[in-house]
């Protein structure tokens, strides 16, 4: 047992018996025995056994942290509701060469959506789509798996796009409008949105699509008839939409065949619905 009152009267001695205690920690077997050490912890192991059992640890295969850490960002950017289910994703679309499900930025605050379906979420089922025309339900299926979505609203969206709600297959720019207007609050913000998941540039920027594209997505939503929906509405007569798509065309002509959201907002636009 320590002297703790002689250690504390004695702090030179007891820094040498410390010391001493330290140094016959070091000591190999052999020495310890022959000096009479005492051994009560185990042995420190030197620099030297330190390399060697160093170089006979397994390596880490050097794309582990980049894979970890990107892995860890697109997590923190996408917000999955199911972890695991979306990490299985995450993996499967890297080792198949397909675009993960991953958000471009953080959408915050959390967006409350039918089916978990936001903007953003939106945005990653379109890049997934790769500008092929039309899309396969199963398809739709896994990539909506994957991103944690609830199945009301993905049958509620195939309702709408597909021409027939039993057809397999559905155009996939009216996905992208249906989608749209269920997440919506009017036509308009059905039509912004639309322009904001279909442009070609940069998060920030006007947000232009051609008019050529916007046109038939804009005649598609009128035709719909779902007062329930705030984002559809009612279904819209050539009264509205002659007087919308003159004005929009004059306009796009002046900005090389495009419209912005800015346009559909503008004071002199006759009104979208």
């Amino acid at each position: 047992m320590w002297d703790y009152q002689f250690a504390r009267d004695n702090p030179i001695y007891f820094s040498h018996l410390f010391v001493a205690y330290l140094k016959g920690m070091v000591l190999s077997e052999e020495e310890a025995g022959g000096r009479g050490v005492q051994r009560v912890f185990p042995r420190l192991k030197t620099q030297e056994e330190e390399e060697r059992l160093a170089s006979q640890r397994l390596a880490v295969p050097p794309p582990l942290p980049r894979i970890l850490k990107e892995f860890t960002k697109a997590a923190i950017r996408t917000q999955p509701y199911d972890l695991l289910r979306w990490a299985a994703a995450y993996f499967g679309a890297l080792a198949v060469g397909l675009e993960p499900p991953v958000k471009e930025r953080l959408e915050f605050p959390p967006l409350d959506a039918p089916g978990g379906l936001t903007p953003g979420y939106l945005k990653v089922v379109h890049r997934q789509q790769a500008g092929r025309p039309d899309v396969q339900r199963r398809d739709l299926e896994r990539r909506w798996q994957g991103l944690c979505l609830g199945a009301d609203a993905l049958d509620a969206v195939w309702a709408l796009a597909a021409p027939d709600p039993h057809h397999r297959e559905a155009p996939w720019l009216h996905v992208v409008a249906a989608a749209s207007g269920i997440i919506s609050q009017s036509p308009l913000q059905t039509m912004v949105l639309v322009c904001e998941t279909l442009t070609s540039e940069p998060e920030g920027a006007s947000a232009c699509i051609p008019m050529a594209t916007f046109e038939p997505l804009y005649l598609f939503v009128a035709r719909l008839h779902h007062p329930e929906l705030p984002g559809i509405g009612s279904a819209l007569g050539a009264e509205v939409t002659t007087p919308l798509l003159e004005h929009l065309r004059a306009v796009a002509a002046e900005q090389g065949g495009n419209v912005t959201p800015r346009n559909l907002a503008h004071f002199n636009c006759p009104k979208l619905y």
